[in-house]
């Protein structure tokens, strides 16, 4: 923050009245909001000076054709800092309804606006636009070789911190598929590579765009389609066929020789490669760095490639339809589920003749539920060989219903513990079940408990029996 109000006071002469910091989600570029007088301006760090000079290239490239981009006011000598006009806070994701309510009409008409302008964008990289690349950060084609590493990407960031198997000589098949066909298509036109609903600002009723430092030459159908199945955006069906409509339209006008039949293929295919890319993007951010935002943002990326599976694929990739396949039935397509990979919650069952297991958590704390008030199987001769792990003795205990009540409050009780622990990124809990001898209702309790625990929250849940660990 120091290094920015240095900056502003070289370039304005005078010290700000104030700075205060911008979320930037997952990228690392540093923003900063400045207040000067009854002026703002935005304030930007990167230490990335290529990636610097390809925004700052395209932002005045972009304003001498009248498209809607924030003006570059000032770039320091640095080549690290730079300000830009301030567009407020209001992005077009933000005034995105809740899933499941109609679309205003005043949001419906932003993306007529914003498809409008895209294939503005788009046609300014075409031969007849005369967009200079000479700045692009950081590959300037979206060829063979850049595509490869959007699919490794989830490949590698994905599948396999997800745990999600594949045969991986059949997944490089399909990847080639896609790579291949995507290869035969026009590459001449600017691709802005994450136009989504976040990258798109609203100010005065006119959406205004952001974040095209990665723009480069590429295919027409892959900014539609990182608009249309933006995970979180969460658009209808019938709303997405309308705005591919818009786009087909707007683009048999804006860009020469579009052809609307040629075109729908290669969306459908530009389609799969932006969703498998962006949960490569997610798996990166969420599973790796554990920043629970983008792990919100699988489930819905699950939806609509299991949607593209059930409409048909645009060609054959049978790997990619198996992986499908095992998502919808994966832990990570479930909506409703609070979730955090850095909590473990550790439910256990134990005696209290050998009394109450150590937490071994630095902070301590934790449930213990007694269990000695339910009906006990140990008393009767057949059962008291086993554990509650036996299905004789789960059948037992399932059969009164008091046992199923005291599991259900217990679970109340420790829902707003573990979504409070979820908000405030903490790593452990601990859930102990205690009967007499550690054996029966205690083992059973905790082996319920976890399955509940699994069901309602995408969390790691580790089970132990301190009496009977076998």
């Amino acid at each position: 923050m120091e290094n920015i109000r240095q900056r502003f006071t070289e370039w304005k002469g005078f010290e700000p009245a104030w700075i205060k910091p911008v979320s930037a989600n997952g990228s690392g570029r540093r923003y900063y909001r400045i207040g000067f007088g009854d002026q703002t301006v935005l304030g930007v760090f990167n230490e990335a000076e290529a990636e610097n000079e390809a925004y700052i290239s395209f932002t005045r490239q972009f304003l001498k054709d009248n498209l809607p981009v924030p003006r570059v006011l000032h770039v320091c000598a640095d080549g690290k800092t730079y300000f830009v006009e301030d567009l407020g806070d209001v992005t077009l994701f933000s005034l995105l309804p809740q899933h499941g309510a109609e679309m205003p009409y005043a949001v419906r008409n932003l993306y007529v606006q914003v498809i409008e302008n895209l294939t503005k964008f788009q046609s300014a990289g075409s031969e007849h636009g005369g967009l200079d690349f000479s700045h692009v950060y950081p590959v300037a084609d979206f060829d063979h070789t850049a595509m490869m590493w959007d699919l490794n990407y989830f490949k590698y960031s994905f599948l396999k911190l997800a745990g999600i198997e594949f045969d991986e000589p059949a997944l490089e098949a399909d990847f080639e598929r896609i790579c291949g066909f995507l290869n035969t298509r026009p590459h001449q036109y600017f691709m802005y590579r994450d136009f989504q609903s976040r990258n798109v600002m609203v100010r005065g009723n006119t959406p205004w765009f952001i974040d095209f430092q990665g723009g480069r030459k590429g295919p027409l159908g892959y900014d539609l389609a990182s608009l249309l199945y933006d995970s979180k955006a969460s658009l209808s069906d019938d709303f997405r066929s309308f705005l591919l409509e818009t786009y087909l339209d707007s683009a048999s006008r804006n860009i020469k020789g579009f052809s609307k039949e040629d075109f729908r293929k290669e969306f459908y295919v530009c389609v799969i490669l932006r969703i498998l890319q962006a949960m490569g993007a997610y798996g990166l951010r969420g599973l790796s760095q554990k920043k629970d935002l983008f792990l919100k943002s699988i489930p819905y990326a699950i939806r609509n490639l299991a949607n593209l599976r059930r409409n048909g694929l645009p060609f054959a990739l049978p790997e990619i339809e198996r992986i499908i396949e095992r998502l919808e039935n994966s832990r990570w397509a479930d909506f409703e589920k609070p979730s955090s990979t850095a909590l473990t919650l550790h439910v256990c069952s134990f005696s209290f003749k050998q009394g109450l297991p150590l937490d071994g958590d630095e902070h301590g704390g934790g449930f213990v539920f007694d269990c000695r008030f339910l009906p006990n199987p140990g008393r009767l001769e057949k059962y008291k060989a086993l554990t509650g792990r036996h299905a004789e003795v789960q059948a037992f205990l399932a059969s009164y219903p008091e046992v199923d009540a005291f599991l259900q409050n217990c679970l109340e009780l420790l829902k707003p513990a573990v979504n409070n622990y979820i908000e405030r990124g903490f790593e452990s809990l601990s859930i102990a079940f205690g009967c007499t001898g550690g054996q029966h209702r205690s083992v059973y309790c905790a082996e319920k408990m976890k399955t509940l625990l699994d069901r309602n929250f995408a969390v790691n849940v580790e089970l132990r029996h301190w009496v009977h660990p076998e």
